[in-house]
């Protein structure tokens, strides 16, 4: 018999942190990001510093450059100042362009003496807002300056009156270290990724690698590979892990090994409260009985009482496994005390029922079926403890149902039962079975059912009880498929 599954809360946390598990990132996947993005943030920040380095080098080289060739600049003004202006001024000129042509973008020269200011014509950059920016530049720590938004640094040599400036941008600075820092770039990325690759090679054999072994061996022992064992570790830490998992897997190898043993010898002791041949006083016997676990909640049996008359019990506990098969056992006692004690089945009924409820857990039930068999007067009493139907089929093929007359057993002992008796005639076939033979489900989760039992009778009515119980068995196996039983099968079958 089945009750209603209430899975408990831990389990349900488990199947959602199953599912988050899935979802997190492996930690051969953390380890290798962690380290790749420190290699790349430390060659970020090297790069940063190594480009701000060298500009402020280059521009500090720039700037003296510049102070020197604005003091040339004052030496050679002061011999030709005499020459007259135009002469200066063709001098500025020829400077400052052979000066950018060579190799210093935006080259300007200022002069201001004590009558004129003179600046150089050959580039278009001469005015009052270059000179502005000139001088401003020459005040200013670092001798920086703007001109139309771009960057200039400037170089000053001043005698007496005289005053000589020479500028130039900064864009063409800027363009050659980073170029430079590329370059290093380049070859710092080079050695950056050889690094990465052996570091990642290593982080794979010595981490990643291992615990992939450690996952798979737990894996293995989560779905039943008991006892299997994993070694070679290099590490001190995995050595350590491995030998616990070892360890895990040798007990529970141990504990299955005596669990099934231990199953073994129940499943034997309940085989053997089981009739053996049970006489029915010239009926004929036939049971298939089939625990969906080792040992089942199902139960069946056969006595003789005092008058002379047989006594069929079958009963269904719920659920099935261990709690049930000790429940089933219970009902073996109380049963055959209550045959050696009494004659009349609602008193077995009874006793069965009294001491069955003293003795179960609260939540604990059984339904049942109870069958008196009078050999003599070829009479059948019936007592049906809220089982499904008793099915007597008659030789002319109609089908007599006998439904439940009174409450399950287990959960009221002072519970009563009607009786059901008939006067049962030669080939008469009666047919009880538990709840796991109708409530078997196929793979779109259908039922068998009740009509599919009524149908199979008829159809075996020629059979032999044995014969008529494998075809039944059969039905049941094919429309399960390849689907789990679920619960314990038994089905009587009793030829009068």
């Amino acid at each position: 018999m089945k009750k209603q599954q209430i899975v408990p809360e831990p389990l349900l946390v488990s199947a959602n942190s199953d599912g988050e598990i899935q979802r997190r990132p492996s930690i051969a996947m953390q380890l290798l990001i962690a380290v790749n993005g420190i290699c790349v943030v430390l060659l970020l920040l090297f790069v940063a510093y190594d480009y701000q380095r060298a500009l402020g080098q280059r521009l500090s080289e720039n700037q003296i450059a510049l102070q020197e060739e604005a003091m040339i600049m004052l030496s050679a003004v002061r011999d030709i100042e005499h020459h007259g202006v135009e002469s200066l001024q063709r001098f500025i000129d020829s400077v400052c362009l052979g000066m950018e042509d060579a190799h210093s973008l935006g080259h300007h020269i200022v002069v201001r003496s004590r009558d004129h200011v003179l600046q150089a014509q050959s580039h278009h950059r001469a005015g009052d807002e270059m000179l502005r920016s000139v001088e401003s530049a020459a005040e200013h720590a670092g001798h920086r300056g703007q001109f139309q938004g771009r960057e200039l640094i400037v170089g000053v040599a001043r005698h007496d009156k005289l005053a000589v400036y020479v500028s130039e941008y900064i864009d063409n600075v800027r363009a050659e270290v980073i170029r430079n820092s590329l370059r290093r770039l380049g070859g710092s990325l080079a050695l950056g990724i050889l690094a990465a690759i052996i570091v990642n090679i290593v982080l794979l054999r010595i981490v990643v690698r291992p615990l992939e072994r450690l996952i798979g061996i737990v894996n293995e022992v989560s779905n039943g590979q008991f006892g299997m064992q994993v070694n070679g570790f290099r590490s001190r830490e995995l050595s350590y892990l491995s030998l616990a998992i070892n360890r895990m897997s040798q007990s529970l190898e141990d504990s299955d090994r005596q669990r099934r043993t231990q199953l073994a010898k129940a499943r034997r002791i309940q085989r053997n409260l089981l009739p053996e041949d049970p006489d029915l006083g010239g009926a004929i016997f036939a049971v298939h009985y089939e625990p969906a676990d080792d040992v089942a909640g199902d139960f069946y049996d056969v006595r003789r009482l005092a008058d002379g008359s047989r006594v069929v019990l079958l009963a269904d506990v719920t659920g099935h496994g261990i709690p049930a098969a000790m429940s089933a056992t219970l009902l073996k006692a109380h049963f055959a005390e209550a045959c050696e004690r009494f004659n009349d089945i609602l008193e077995i009924v009874r006793h069965v029922n009294s001491r069955f409820t003293d003795l179960t857990l609260p939540e604990d039930f059984a339904t049942a079926i109870v069958l008196r068999f009078i050999p003599k007067s070829r009479r059948l009493q019936i007592v049906n403890a809220g089982h499904d139907a008793v099915l007597l089929r008659s030789p002319d093929g109609g089908i007599r149902e006998f439904p439940s007359s009174g409450l399950l057993l287990g959960v009221d002992p002072d519970a009563d039962w009607s009786v059901e008796g008939i006067a049962v005639s030669p080939r008469d076939r009666l047919l009880v079975y538990t709840d796991g033979v109708s409530e078997t489900f196929d793979a779109e989760k259908s039922m068998f059912g009740r009509d599919r039992v009524l149908s199979l009778l008829s159809e075996t009515a020629a059979r032999t009880p044995k014969a008529a119980l494998e075809s039944l068995m059969q039905s049941l196996d094919t429309f399960r498929g390849d689907g789990i039983q679920l619960d314990d099968v038994t089905a009587i079958l009793i030829d009068f």
